[in-house]
């Protein structure tokens, strides 16, 4: 109920038109009680005994009669024309209150899902995500166009009956009110059950939800490893979980649908065998009354089982409401200060003051991590694969906080900053490039909305971007596909690039910003790269020496510390990680000059005619 009140609550801004719907319900329900009034009018008259009176008297009857049936008939249509108006005035109010709840839920889950932290998408997968936003929030369309409505109905008909059943017989009343306790001893039983089952097929869809969208993202890779087999057995296997729970489920329905209709039978051959004694030896009721009390009684059993399948579907929407609430109630990580300082612009100095951090508390990724970057400066974060690296850059623009120390933008501790004031002042290229559904113009532009379409141009051509987008028919306007998949990994850098570059941050990260282009491509990068760290304070993470021997400040990590620190002519000879990772490339790169040469040797060997056969 906490649940149920807590989801009314965004309904409280259509307070007006959700309490004039009641209204109706309640007006339509009292109106539905009328026929069988009517029909115990007519039961009740001469009309039951025409057949067995004397013919005068029949012709002297007949036309009072049928002036009552005639009226009965005209009072009925038109209180079914009247329902089926309010009726329908009703179920579009609801409609409409029901869709405008579920936009300003969805809204509002986006925004809050906007404020949580990095933390929570890495631990959390994308298909149960979007469960929650999707699938869970129609559930809450479903409770409040047509549940809430049900249960408001089917309550207002039972209040109704009661009261009517009560005036008719009293007796024969308290003989059904006495049969109630056993549809809720019936409901009690198997509602925990269906319940569970409801929770755990729900959480199930969510699994799979998650495990084909995995799938779809990753078809190439279960492609090129021939994983089709097995991909398809482990849903198939899933998908048999959820078929096992909806039968468990399934079956605790139906064994309540059926003890409960068997009650309402029961129920009605005790009113009947009760009635017709009434009738026939106390003579306490008239045979109109019996079948008027038989009608209502139709209506009192029957709302109640509506209420217990209501209550049932309304436990399967709970199970999905709770989720909704879970995310609503899950806090970001990243908390920013009641009054934070709003950063117009920054000069980019930057310091790590004796900075630690952990993704596991039994584990550090980053160990007493202290320098600084001055503004306009370029710092090289070199070292082995998990070395820490990422970590580092990814808490100054505070995906992350540290768990001690502090990190310092312009002498202002980070945490003390506007989020999104400090955002602003940084470019990301990351080694992951993310491009959204779109043209290449909306890509370049998403840094910045309101640039122009020259500055776009602009970037690009800084970003060696602009010959490959002239190529294509549409030019800017071309559709990139889902995460730029009609691009090559090199194409799509660039257009990350030409992002950055657009941007025009103060400070820069570039996550192996080169790393998927050739080395045509990369020079011309590396250049406009150059020149856009000109003045900004760069943080640069590559494993390509090339990319960092002009840094300003080579910091190389091993475990999350900081082991050497230095210029690249310091580092290269000092006898540490560095030197041996130049010395590796080196050898590297003299394996393939060698290769080179071998194959170019091969070619003239080819090429060159044997002498033998000349002669």
């Amino acid at each position: 109920m906490a649940l149920f009140f807590r989801l009314l609550r965004f309904a409280t801004r259509y307070r007006a038109g959700l309490v004039f719907s009641i209204f109706l319900v309640f007006v339509t329900t009292g109106m539905g009680m009328l026929p069988p009034y009517f029909t115990r009018l007519l039961v009740d008259s001469q009309l039951s005994n025409f057949h067995v009176l004397s013919a005068p008297a029949r012709e002297a009857v007949r036309a009072e009669l049928w002036s009552l049936v005639l009226m009965v008939c005209a009072g009925l249509l038109g209180l079914r024309v009247s329902i089926g108006i309010i009726e329908y005035v009703r179920r579009m109010i609801m409609m409409v209150i029901g869709n405008r709840v579920v936009f300003d839920i969805r809204q509002q889950l986006y925004r809050h899902l906007q404020r949580l932290s990095m933390r929570y998408f890495e631990t959390h997968s994308t298909g149960r995500i979007m469960t929650r936003i999707l699938y869970d929030v129609q559930a809450v369309q479903q409770t409040l166009t047509y549940n809430l409505v049900n249960i408001v109905t089917n309550s207002a008909t039972v209040f109704f009956v009661f009261f009517l059943i009560f005036f008719i017989n009293w007796r024969l009343a308290a003989i059904a009110v006495s049969l109630l306790p056993l549809y809720v001893i019936n409901f009690l039983a198997w509602q925990p059950i269906i319940r569970r089952m409801s929770t755990e097929a729900r959480e199930q869809f969510s699994e799979i939800s998650g495990q084909l969208n995995d799938a779809i993202s990753g078809m190439s890779v279960i492609k090129a490893f021939t994983r089709e087999r097995s991909e398809t057995r482990r849903f198939v296997h899933e998908v048999r979980e959820i078929i096992d729970l909806n039968i468990r489920a399934g079956r605790a329905r139906a064994w309540l649908s059926v003890i409960s209709g068997f009650l309402t039978g029961f129920a009605s051959i005790i009113i009947i065998y009760v009635g017709g004694r009434e009738i026939l030896f106390h003579e306490r009721m008239s045979y109109g009354e019996l079948i008027q009390f038989s009608s209502y009684m139709g209506m009192l059993y029957s709302p109640i089982i509506a209420l217990v399948t209501i209550n049932e579907q309304i436990q399967t929407a709970m199970a999905a409401i709770e989720r909704i609430f879970e995310l609503f109630d899950t806090s970001p990580s990243i908390q920013e200060r009641r009054n934070p300082i709003i950063l117009q612009r920054c000069t980019g100095r930057v310091e790590f003051d004796h900075v630690w951090f952990a993704y596991d508390p039994t584990e550090d990724a980053l160990k007493d991590v202290t320098f600084t970057a001055e503004p306009g400066t370029v710092t090289a974060l070199v070292g082995r694969s998990g070395s820490g690296k990422s970590t580092l850059v990814s808490l100054i623009p505070r995906f992350y906080d540290p768990s001690r120390g502090r990190i310092l933008l312009d002498g202002i501790d980070l945490r003390d900053l506007q989020i999104t004031s400090l955002r602003k002042q940084i470019g990301m290229v990351m080694q992951d490039t993310f491009l959204f559904p779109g043209s290449l113009r909306d890509n370049i532009k998403y840094g910045r909305p309101s640039a122009s379409d020259a500055e776009v141009v602009q970037a690009a051509i800084a970003a060696n971007a602009h010959d490959f987008i002239t190529e294509f028919p549409d030019s800017y306007e071309t559709r990139v596909g889902e995460r730029g998949t009609r691009l090559s990994g090199g194409q799509r850098q660039r257009i990350s690039i030409a992002r950055a570059i657009l941007r025009n941050p103060r400070i820069l990260i570039l996550d192996e910003a080169t790393s998927a282009l050739d080395s045509e491509s990369e020079a011309a990068i590396q250049e406009a790269l150059e020149y856009l760290m000109q003045g900004r304070t760069t943080f640069t993470i590559a494993h390509r020496l090339s990319t960092v021997m002009n840094a300003d400040e080579i910091i190389v990590l091993d475990y999350g510390a900081i082991v050497e620190r230095g210029t690249h002519a310091e580092l290269a000879t000092a006898g540490g990680i560095y030197e041996m990772l130049c010395e590796v490339q080196f050898k590297q790169a003299m394996e393939k000059m060698e290769e080179h040469e071998q194959a170019l040797r091969e070619e003239r060997e080819r090429d060159t005619p044997d002498e033998h056969s000349s002669a």
